[in-house]
């Protein structure tokens, strides 16, 4: 058995769209392999919507009718794209002189529980990745997908699922470290979009990062980083564009009590007169179903929360509950402070002044955890974010 330590690395659907990008992502393999590191890579499917091997542009041919698509046959499909990308990115390594072997979820040993859509890793088998490893070779896995042992199917982990395939893959390898490549160099304090001058942040908390990633900071699936924290893996959050080193995520401290602004839109919520479901169904909706909820701090008013690729799923679950569906309204956005509970209970009163001193119509509010979050009209999320970084970091 080899004594040299094993990295993970995850690549994300733009790190593999292009001839370019596709070099960059042999040259990161090439450059964890010189520092002395065993390499296994996940990768997502090549681009986004409108390329042709991509997740969205598969799907879409299911849901050209407008038609409800069953959860196996859109599982095989989410599952093809992230299959393209696998051999293709195995075929372009050995051109390059790096010996490596591509394996679909089953092949790689990533079980789930068979949920169709949002499915839940049980175990990966690492056997046969450790065997490519001690011969020399990259296994390069697809992300977001597994194999369920009792029906035969393959299941799709949702979106995001490719960045909890690469944790899960490197918990398995007892990795030192997973590394998540995208197109930003690291998790910021806001959305440089809106923000420019927005901080990368050197390390964070696998706590707030988390709760980043759940409002809608597009850094890493909530899940990959639970299934780091839960086995007390780092991640480090870099660009496939660069050498920059990224962000470390981990159980450090984190060193501002309030760490960034995320924002979740534009959504289509459901607003009902009290708290129907409970924390434990709340949670459950989020996993398995996409639905954020927000419970209104002054009025009790629960708000049901989804992007329009869940549109769907909101309806039915309203239906679930006895609503009518068409009290589903859209144009709502979510805007996020992640920090210290304490630090944003005590700046609750100023946040809100911020928001309408904006100008902004300031709805239902949640402050619990390590969040406070404002319900807002979608059309206000940029005028939001910098009246809340300049709130709070005092630049904008």
């Amino acid at each position: 058995m080899s004594d040299k330590p094993v990295l993970a690395q995850k690549f994300g659907g733009t790190s593999v769209s292009t001839v370019e990008r596709r070099g960059q992502v042999i040259d990161h393999v090439r450059r964890a392999q010189g520092e002395g590191y065993q390499v296994a890579i996940v990768v997502s499917a090549m681009g986004r919507r409108g390329d042709p091997y991509a997740t969205d542009t598969l799907l879409d041919i299911l849901r050209a009718d407008g038609g409800p698509v069953d959860g196996r046959d859109y599982d095989m499909m989410f599952t093809t794209g992230e299959i393209i990308s696998t051999a293709f990115m195995a075929h372009l390594l050995k051109r390059e002189g790096v010996p490596a072997v591509g394996l679909t979820g089953a092949q790689a040993g990533v079980y789930t529980d068979g949920h169709h859509r949002e499915a839940e890793v049980v175990e990966v088998d690492p056997a046969r990745m450790r065997r490519h490893l001690e011969r020399g070779e990259v296994p390069v896995v697809t992300g977001g997908q597994g194999y369920h042992r009792e029906t035969g199917d393959f299941t799709s982990l949702g979106r995001g699922g490719s960045d909890t395939s690469g944790v899960a893959v490197g918990v398995a390898l007892e990795a030192e470290k997973v590394e998540i490549f995208s197109d930003v160099e690291g998790v910021l304090t806001a959305d440089p979009r809106i923000i420019p001058g927005a901080r990368i942040l050197e390390r964070i908390s696998y706590e707030k990062t988390m709760e980043m990633a759940r409002y809608g900071a597009k850094v890493v699936h909530p899940r990959a980083v639970r299934t780091g924290q839960e086995a007390s893996v780092p991640l480090v959050v870099r660009s496939t564009f660069s050498m920059a080193a990224g962000t470390v995520v981990d159980d450090s401290e984190d060193d501002l009590p309030v760490v960034g602004i995320a924002t979740l839109g534009p959504l289509e919520t459901y607003a009902l007169d009290g708290d129907a479901l409970g924390p434990e169904k709340r949670v459950e909706w989020e996993n398995r179903r996409g639905i954020m909820s927000l419970l209104d701090e002054e009025g009790g008013a629960l708000l049901l929360g989804a992007t329009a690729e869940k549109a769907h799923d909101l309806r039915a679950a309203v239906e679930e509950l006895g609503g009518e569906a068409g009290q589903i309204v859209g144009g709502q956005c979510w805007v996020s402070l992640i920090g210290d509970g304490e630090a944003l209970q005590a700046g609750r009163g100023g946040h809100r002044d911020a928001l309408k001193s904006a100008g902004i119509a300031v709805g239902q509010q949640e402050i619990a955890g390590l969040h406070s979050t404002t319900a807002i009209p979608a059309d206000d999320q940029g005028a939001a974010v910098k009246a809340l970084y300049l709130d709070v970091f005092g630049e904008g």
